[in-house]
């Protein structure tokens, strides 16, 4: 099948993905392969998936391929507008909705959304917990939450890098055996994995009462 023909831009987002993405192979860690590890763990993901932290869209143009739609909500525009070029270049871009806004007010409605999941951004949110009751706020009973972020391995790759680069990584840390606690108190099911420098937490909302 002929590649559809892209602008300007959208080429040079997506060769700007791919430099990055050699770069941290270089150090060890391989984008590609973490996002298909962190997918295996969380599909099925149908219906209306609910997407924290955008970032450059690396994950969310793989989960745009299995789930109905994709709400993405980022605080910064900027990475949007390099995950919006990326969905272009993937094809995906009408399954997703963008959203700029703080996720710890996601001003929508209970129940909205089959499932809420998020790569690689929890290390960003100074009051994780607090967009973590956002999510299960939106998601419908029966449905999915999916937590993922770098293993510690995967952090000390991640900080090698920007060391090369003269920048340094800081992040909030969290415990995934923690979360994972504090999850199963509200009666979700859960289970945690470990590979390709990700740790990934799938938990599943308690379906309605018959």
């Amino acid at each position: 099948m002929k590649r559809p023909a892209h602008d300007p831009e959208t080429l040079a987002n997506r060769r700007q993905i791919l430099k990055r993405e050699a770069r941290l192979r270089r150090f060890g860690y391989d984008s590609p392969a973490a996002v298909q590890f962190v997918l295996a763990q969380a599909l099925p993901l149908r219906g209306k998936v609910m997407d924290i932290g955008t970032g450059k869209g690396r994950f969310l143009v793989r989960l745009a391929r299995h789930a109905g739609t994709v709400t993405t909500v980022d605080i910064a525009a900027e990475e949007q507008r390099c995950a919006r070029l990326n969905a272009r270049y993937t094809g995906v871009e009408g399954k997703i909705r963008f959203v700029v806004r703080d996720a710890v007010r996601l001003a929508l409605r209970a129940g909205t959304f089959d499932a809420a999941v998020t790569m690689n951004a929890m290390h960003h949110i100074a009051h994780f917990r607090q967009v973590l009751r956002e999510m299960l706020r939106v998601v419908k009973p029966g449905g999915k939450i999916v937590l993922a972020d770098f293993s510690p391995r995967g952090f000390q790759i991640i900080a090698r890098e920007h060391r090369a680069e003269g920048k340094t990584h800081p992040h909030e840390h969290y415990d995934f055996r923690e979360l994972q606690r504090w999850l199963r108190k509200r009666g979700l099911v859960t289970r945690l994995r470990k590979g390709c420098n990700q740790e990934v937490l799938v938990a599943r909302v308690p379906a309605a009462a018959a």
